[in-house]
């Protein structure tokens, strides 16, 4: 007997809680739609009928909280944005323009998240706050709204819960549609265990852990709800950050890439500067120092950070060498004689600038150029002067290094040599008048002599 009527008694208490639950829903209700009145005129303003499925569904217009459940809002008239959010679906936005003394009724249903939900889990109950208050996990726009107060509050069969993954969460509690803060903490949730939040209490005794009766759920759906019954199964955030080289030289592309889970914000910062705000996504990048890369992604099934750290080398290599070290220069006049030559060859690693002096840029990694001996002197005399190279490596990261290679040069530099000095003579030259008779007689004369020095020989 005694066992009948203590289900009895069970029985009438949920049977009264659904009818507290509606009645106060209703009076909810009704006080929101009056609520949505702004103050104008009605000249001002027009109507807008919302209707919006799943029925606890919250409706948002111009990223304020307005009415929940569908409703009728009167709005100032002019362009709004309203939209329409409830755990476990996917929300939905609609412009609409509202004209003034006209009523427009536009339609959200919502798309279920068919994804389920599995542990570990741990359960939040929230107590001393109005059933109408919002609740956010871990942010507070609309992308972190969990549900009411009154969806998570009672836990006789774990009719109401609000089962979240284990670990650090944020907890805001916020007043329906003024947003004024009423209650915001961290809490720890533990595996197997109910964390009832007192706001009221005295810091240092608003948190109790109990016994939870439901430890056993899994794969859960991440929203059910009925008469006076609700469940909202949060899904634990996950994040991973990675990069294809963790050790690179100045300007060497790196990839990163990203990808999250049930992130309602994501932010990837390179030394702490924000350079993406996407859930997923890839890009190449060109570290010109050391950097770290940090992925954050919050949910209101938490926050999970992950990092990478490239490291990058801004050491430049550079080296100049000659293939001779002593060339051969001679001149004469104006004219070059002997003229030697010789190559500088070059390596720079890491570098993006090459430059050689005297000699100009160079591209590439390595190379030769040939140079061919030209002394500084112009003056005639010996040739004997030593003449340097220098190369300059440099990179965006700061990085530099020089070397320098030197050539001897010898030889000389003459004039052009004076012309030859030859004293030639000339004949005497005769007289117009004079007679060639007397030459000829002194010529016989000549050659009988010698005929007679030839016989007596």
């Amino acid at each position: 007997m005694k066992e009948h009527m203590g289900r009895f008694v069970c029985i009438g208490l949920l049977a009264l809680a659904g009818a507290s639950f509606s009645v106060a829903q209703d009076t909810q209700d009704k006080q929101e739609t009056q609520d949505t009145k702004p103050q104008h005129s009605t000249g001002d303003t027009g109507k807008v009928r919302v209707n919006v499925s799943p029925e606890e569904a919250y409706i948002w217009v111009d990223g304020k909280p307005a009415s929940h459940r569908s409703s009728t809002l009167k709005l100032p008239a002019g362009e709004h944005k309203i939209a329409v959010y409830n755990y476990g679906y996917l929300p939905e936005t609609q412009d609409v323009n509202v004209a003034a003394g006209e009523t427009k009724e536009i339609n959200a249903r919502l798309k279920r998240v068919e994804a389920k939900v599995s542990g570990p889990f741990g359960r939040i109950q929230i107590e001393g706050v109005p059933g109408s208050a919002l609740v956010f996990l871990n942010g507070t726009t609309p992308e972190f709204f969990v549900g009411h107060a009154d969806e998570m509050n009672n836990h006789i069969y774990g009719d109401q819960a609000l089962v979240v993954p284990v670990g650090p969460q944020e907890v805001h509690v916020l007043a329906n549609k003024t947003e004024q803060e009423i209650w915001t903490g961290k809490v720890d949730v533990k595996e197997n265990q109910r964390v009832v939040i007192y706001t009221k209490n005295p810091p240092g005794e608003q948190l109790v852990y109990k016994r939870w009766e439901g430890p056993e759920w899994n794969n859960l759906p991440r929203f059910e709800a009925g008469t006076a019954s609700a469940r909202i199964a949060v899904a634990p955030v996950k994040a991973k950050l990675a990069v294809d080289q963790t050790h690179v030289n100045c300007n060497d592309p790196v990839k990163v890439s990203w990808d999250s889970t049930d992130a309602a914000q994501a932010t990837i910062k390179a030394n702490n500067e924000p350079v993406a705000s996407t859930p997923a996504g890839a890009m190449e990048t060109r570290p010109k120092q050391t950097t770290k890369y940090e992925f954050r992604a919050a949910g209101p099934g938490g926050v999970v950070t992950s990092d990478a750290t490239v490291n990058v080398d801004p050491t430049v290599r550079a080296s100049l060498t000659p293939t001779a070290t002593e060339m051969r220069y001679v001149k004469v006049g104006d004219k070059v004689q002997e003229q030697g030559s010789t190559e500088l060859r070059w390596t720079a690693t890491n570098a993006d600038s090459v430059k050689i002096d005297p000699g100009g840029t160079v591209s590439g990694t390595s190379g030769s150029q040939t140079i061919q001996a030209n002394p500084s002197q112009n003056g005639a005399g010996p040739v004997n002067e030593t003449q340097t190279y220098t190369l300059t490596a440099t990179n965006p990261c700061g990085g530099s290094a020089t070397s320098t290679a030197s050539v001897h040069l010898t030889g000389s530099i003459e004039p052009e040599p004076a012309p030859a000095q030859v004293a030639q003579a000339q004949p005497e030259e005769l007289p117009a008048t004079a007679s060639p008779l007397p030459l000829l007689g002194l010529l016989g004369i000549m050659l009988v002599g010698a005929g007679v020095i030839r016989k007596r020989g």
